[in-house]
């Protein structure tokens, strides 16, 4: 959720803080469905949070989006679940790719509601959002308030070190899998309220069209639906609170006992340095004790302090997003194989669901493991670097020290940026500078665009693979960059080359006019990634109440005036648009004021909008 000022009342804050309350006591919710059908501005603020996604002007088996949405509308909708007539149409199922770059990749259903539907969808999503995110553990990370694939990698490298054994358990297809009647019960256990259970529970049954075939649903969650993310976590706090009991119960010691052979070759050299400092460096026996020291310190600092076999220390790390999971362990193989059948046994036989055998594994972490997209690697390094040591005025300290363990090193699989530079047309990445190829199909573009393209492509790769050291994308951006200059050289007939010195010998920007003034694009560089896309002072308990809710919008339709003819009558409904750049062409009055406003918004009368959809939206009506 964006920060900024609620635009909720004090009466549904109140309520709210309620539903809070009773988490916090350990009592059962109540009294949700009451709270949907007598707080507009909880709907209000629902509609404000979604008018901007980028499914939100997708139809579903009808033509209802939430284009056209107003004040008559909100309350039809509200009163038909007041009065429990309301019915969640069955989802329009299409298939898209997993990887929209890979035209012949593998495809996943992904299931569309109607406008009202995903309304409805958002407004209880909110309410399970306030009962349960105080309940979700801090190892779940997946579609969950600032939280991300980051913060779930970042608790790996920060928690994991000495890590011996890792777990990968694999679910086939988790969200089309989920049992209803399970789901219920676990929602049951929590909430005390029939009618917003049996709500919930029409949403599952509610069925899909395919080729305007209609299908049951006995399982799952349709893919695409905005309730869709928080059930699939709620159903999986249960593995989760399966793995917190495991943990509690495996892990043994505070720390590990000191190495034997390290403290004798301590108390070696302690002694040689002691008799130096009697005696003195001239000494006969002083010169041979110097020599044996540097002997001493060379195998010293190829031991660990602790003996990292020490069968009375154990520890059991888990961490999730969504449905893919990772299990570390250290401690023995055959615990390790234990834990992994104890895990498997609990999905298949508890939650009902199928682990895959062929994608599931068991092995050493220093061979590697693959979670979320990167390459994670258990590494030892018995040298001298560069360590975190504590925190003084608000600041990290850092000290050199011999590290003891193994630490978590993150990788980018070669595969993954070989892939990537294939599909953007870069070219072939293991072959040298003569198969890079420039992209034909943008030469039709303009400079900035071409760039633009460029940039926007390299920087999201780059921002997500960011966690891991830059060399592993350095190939991939000189790729990028050639690639680039060969496009601009085709355009403009002229050698890539040039383009080189052009845009290296200004500061690695591309000059441009615009408006009659120069500006200045700078080309995307490995310099500029972010480290993180996660602020490191993140509240471990958000607001659940600060609801931004986009409140400008708001605002505009609560002014009860069509801002094209003026009218002050209404009713009044808010015309959508999927992009400003739709409209930027267009010599319409509405699309010109779109564009002046900078607004994919416009919120006019029931008489102009029809008009605007029918075509004959009338010039002569635009408002000053």
């Amino acid at each position: 959720m964006k920060g900024g000022q609620s635009v909720l009342s004090d009466r549904t804050s109140r309520a709210l803080e309620g539903v809070s309350g009773a988490v916090r006591s350990g009592a059962k919710v109540k009294k949700l469905h009451k709270i949907m059908r007598n707080h507009e501005d909880l709907w209000l603020t629902a509609y404000a949070r979604i008018q901007s996604n980028r499914g939100a002007l997708t139809r579903g088996v009808d033509d209802n989006t939430l284009d056209g949405f107003g004040m008559g509308r909100l309350q039809d909708l509200m009163a038909s679940i007041r009065d429990g007539s309301y019915r969640p149409k069955p989802v329009r199922r299409m298939y898209i790719l997993k990887d929209p770059k890979n035209p012949n990749g593998k495809k996943r259903p992904l299931g569309i509601p109607t406008g009202n539907d995903k309304l409805v969808q958002e407004v209880a999503r909110t309410l399970l959002e306030i009962i349960y995110e105080p309940i979700f553990t801090e190892r779940s990370h997946g579609f969950r308030p600032s939280r991300s694939c980051h913060t779930a990698l970042l608790e790996i490298v920060d928690s994991w070190k000495g890590t011996k054994w890792i777990c990968e358990v694999d679910i086939k297809g988790y969200f089309d899998s989920i049992d209803h009647e399970k789901l219920i019960s676990i929602l049951e256990a929590q909430i005390d309220d029939k009618a917003f259970i049996k709500l919930i529970e029409l949403f599952l049954k509610a069925g899909y069209l395919e080729n305007w075939k209609y299908n049951a649903t006995y399982t799952g969650t349709p893919q695409g639906g905005v309730i869709s993310p928080i059930l699939a976590n709620i159903y999986l706090h249960e593995l989760d609170k399966f793995m917190d009991e495991k943990i509690r119960a495996f892990n043994k010691g505070k720390r590990r006992k000191p190495n034997k052979e390290y403290r004798a070759l301590i108390y070696q050299i302690g002694r040689r340095r002691e008799f130096i400092r009697q005696h003195g460096e001239t000494h006969e026996k002083s010169v041979i004790y110097l020599a044996e020291m540097e002997e001493l310190s060379k195998k010293l600092r190829t031991l660990p302090s602790v003996d990292m076999h020490d069968p009375e220390f154990k520890r059991l790390h888990y961490v999730r997003y969504a449905d893919d999971f990772l299990i570390g362990i250290i401690g023995t193989k055959e615990e390790t194989t234990q834990i992994m059948a104890d895990v498997t046994d609990f999905v298949e036989k508890s939650l009902k669901l199928t682990v895959s055998r062929e994608k599931s594994r068991l092995g050493a972490l220093d061979k590697g493991a693959l979670f979320l997209g990167y390459g994670i690697t258990a590494r030892i390094m018995p040298k001298q670097m560069k360590c975190k040591v504590g925190t003084a005025a608000g600041r990290d300290v850092y000290a050199t020290k011999r590290t003891v363990t193994s630490h978590i090193h993150l990788s980018v699989p070669e595969d993954r940026i070989r892939n990537f530079a294939q599909k953007c047309g870069y070219g072939t990445y293991d072959t040298g500078l003569k198969d890079i190829r420039a992209r034909i199909m943008m030469t039709n573009l303009s400079d900035f665009e071409i760039v633009s393209k460029f940039n926007s492509e390299l920087r999201g790769f780059a921002n997500y693979y960011s966690l891991a050291p830059k060399y592993y994308l350095n190939k991939l951006e000189w790729m990028a960059h050639i690639s680039l200059y060969k496009t601009l050289g085709r355009k403009h007939g002229e050698t890539w080359a040039k383009w080189f010195r052009r845009i290296r010998n200004d500061g690695r920007s591309l000059r441009f006019e615009k408006n009659g003034e120069i500006n200045y694009l700078r080309v995307y560089s490995l310099i500029d990634r972010r480290k993180s896309d996660i602020p490191m002072n993140v509240d471990k308990k958000p607001n659940l109440f600060n609801f931004d809710g986009r409140s400008e919008l708001l605002t505009r339709l609560g002014a009860n005036r069509c801002e094209y003819c003026g009218d002050e009558n209404g009713p009044f409904e808010i015309h959508h648009v999927r992009k400003l750049k739709d409209v930027s062409k267009g010599t319409e009055k509405w699309k010109q004021l779109m564009i002046q406003r900078q607004r994919k918004t416009l919120v006019l009368c029931k008489s102009c909008h029809t008009d605007l959809h029918r075509g004959k939206l009338p010039d002569n009506r635009f408002a000053a």
